[in-house]
């Protein structure tokens, strides 16, 4: 009862103040991190592009005194990937630029220590961009407030989790790739993500991303876990009808609270089409990422996806704190409501 409460004093709250602070797709492109003195700043550019035989995913997190890169092609069943996480601030092998409408994303260097790669491809967006605060159904937000003990500290807290900026949109990342001496040309189904503001990966107790994306449709679920929510849950799906927004995951948190990467996954969302969208999620290779000095520890995932009969490609990306007693405030995970 007072849960049910809580959530519609929330939603009233949370959809009054995203219709007072719309997104600004045009300042958000824009943004940089010229001036920034804080090293938690991010500046974080992804993109994630898929098909049955290759996948690519790059990341360039861009901070005051650091570039977070990831560069990695899935190829054939193999996966090449750059080893080293971390670069001085403009030294990294990758490159994002925003180019008019467009964004190229290039890679020169060493993949798997001994793999010489060169690849060039440049992003054209072919659908909307979707942000995860103003475009999500505000009750999800409320959802992950009012599972929470209210109180000044608590309202003081929130403010934490409320400074970053985090879209996404949809695309085609065409380009080239010359691997060990070999070339091959490609179009992928894409998604980009942007996001960007202040980033302390320590704060974060444990978060699982899955995406997915092809030639006539595109996932995404996000789960995330704070110190301050212990789960803030938003996503959505696209089919030839259009986008529709998750009202409702049935997603067991049993599977992803035990600090190991699940090979696969299986359960359902509701949608606000009134459609019940079964997902189906199977791992296939994986690198792993960290964060802060070992802090946070990061799987990004190549996975395949059956969506409702639908059969694409995409990202089962799964993170955990250092700290195991952290995942979900250790909550038991049948009181959080959803």
């Amino acid at each position: 009862m007072f849960f049910r409460l809580k959530k519609a004093i929330m939603t009233r709250a949370v959809a009054k103040r995203n219709l007072e602070n719309p997104f600004d797709y045009a300042k958000a492109e824009s943004f940089t991190l010229e001036g920034a003195k804080d090293p938690f700043l991010n500046n974080s550019y992804y993109f994630s592009a898929h098909n049955d035989r290759m996948s690519v995913f790059a990341r360039l997190g861009r901070r005051i005194n650091m570039d977070e890169s990831w560069f990695c092609v899935y190829l054939d069943g193999k996966v090449y990937s750059l080893k080293q996480e971390l670069f001085s601030s403009g030294e990294s092998p990758l490159s994002v630029k925003r180019e008019g409408e467009n964004w190229t994303v290039s890679f020169k260097g060493v993949l798997n220590e001994k793999d010489e790669a060169v690849f060039s491809a440049t992003f054209a967006a072919t659908q909307a961009p979707v942000d995860f605060t103003c475009d999500m159904p505000a009750e999800r937000m409320a959802a992950g407030i009012a599972n929470e003990k209210w109180n000044r500290k608590f309202f003081a807290d929130l403010q934490n989790v409320s400074g970053q900026c985090h879209y996404e949109q949809e695309g085609v990342l065409e380009g080239n790739l010359t691997l060990n001496g070999e070339s091959l040309s490609f179009r992928l189904p894409c998604v980009r993500d942007h996001s960007f503001g202040r980033r302390d990966w320590n704060y974060m107790n444990n978060h699982l991303w899955l995406m997915a994306v092809g030639e006539d449709c595109q996932y995404n679920y996000s789960l995330v876990s704070y110190p301050v929510m212990s789960a803030l849950e938003v996503g959505h799906f696209r089919d030839a009808a259009g986008m529709h927004c998750m009202l409702e995951s049935r997603l067991d948190l049993g599977e992803v609270s035990r600090g190991e990467v699940p090979g696969q996954l299986q359960f359902s969302v509701r949608l606000d089409s009134g459609q019940t969208l079964p997902v189906e999620v199977k791992r296939l290779a994986g690198v792993t990422y960290h964060f802060q000095g070992g802090e946070y520890i990061l799987h990004e995932n190549i996975a395949e996806f059956n969506l409702g009969g639908k059969v694409c490609r995409g990202i089962l990306e799964i993170g955990f704190n250092a700290e195991s007693s952290r995942f979900f405030n250790q909550r038991d995970l049948q009181t959080i409501k959803r």
